[in-house]
């Protein structure tokens, strides 16, 4: 059984969205079906209609992430119990389908057993282009854990799109996400952006505002921030390759000269690339 919460309600995990206040959805039509989620270290938005999440949201701070770097990786898929039977992936369906079983909410993230026993509950796990989970991906969940630990908290809404007339099934029941989306906003800056990237191995990554993410996909990730910061896109590094120090880093250490007084940027990019090196060589 799954540690979270009973599915019905976001009260038991609110604390997973800034300001207490979920994503919410333009288009209700895309609610069909769609059950909420409590899960220990996030919260899910899942659907019946496409036997996914839609999302799942994430409150990441630096302590989180450094207890979640002492946890070695235990793969545990796994049928969500909590759903009726009706709208439940199971691990056959995912047998031979070509695809990666791709979290949401990544395991990268929980910061104990009972955390990461919940990411690999198939109601955070979507059919996922093999290239683009392993490489892209990996890269934009490792550039959100580098953003976290130099800003202290970040907020993280991942989610799925399903764009086009025609949609792709997995063993007939499981609809494949044509776009995957990480929308994160940093309430040290005040400042949000979204990853947008289409589930397929181009290596496509588009940087993008929370507006725009509303007008493709009619969700609305961060209510709560102000209407600038869903109208500007922040800069995103795509890679950790490609990350810099902007200087906010080191004025936020002058401020707090105790703030990972004992990890320096340079260990903060270089332990990222780590995981993402050992990562690797998983296959989901």
């Amino acid at each position: 059984m799954s540690s979270g919460a009973w599915a019905g309600s976001f009260d038991n995990c609110k604390q997973n969205f800034y300001a207490v206040t979920a994503p919410d959805y333009l288009n209700q039509k895309l609610l069909n079906k769609s059950m909420e989620l409590c899960f220990d270290g996030f919260a899910t938005l899942y659907s019946g209609a496409s036997r996914t999440p839609l999302w799942s949201a994430e409150h990441l701070t630096r302590e989180r992430l450094y207890q979640a770097e002492q946890i070695p990786r235990e793969d545990s898929f796994h049928s969500e119990s909590r759903l009726p039977n009706s709208m439940q992936a199971q691990l056959a369906d995912y047998k031979n389908s070509g695809y990666d079983r791709g979290h949401l909410a990544p395991n990268a993230d929980m910061a104990n057993t009972s955390q990461q026993y919940d990411s690999f509950s198939l109601a955070n796990i979507v059919p996922q282009d093999p290239r683009n989970n392993r490489y892209s991906w990996k890269n934009i969940e490792s550039v959100t854990r580098y953003l976290t630990k130099k800003h202290g908290e970040v907020y993280v809404v991942t989610g799925v799109v399903f764009a086009g007339k025609k949609v792709t099934q997995i063993n007939n029941r499981i609809l494949v996400p044509s776009h995957m989306f990480k929308a994160v906003y940093v309430p040290q800056t005040e400042q949000a952006g979204v990853y947008y990237s289409p589930n397929d191995d181009s290596d496509i990554v588009e940087i993008i505002s929370v507006d725009e993410l509303a007008l493709r996909s009619g969700i609305d990730v961060f209510p709560a921030i102000s209407s600038q910061a869903k109208a500007a896109a922040m800069p995103l590094e795509i890679s950790l390759g490609d990350v810099s120090d902007r200087g906010d880093y080191d004025n936020k250490k002058k401020a707090d000269p105790k703030a990972d007084q004992e990890q320096p940027l340079w260990y903060l990019i270089l332990i990222e690339i780590l995981h993402w090196v050992v990562d690797n060589f998983f296959k989901k």
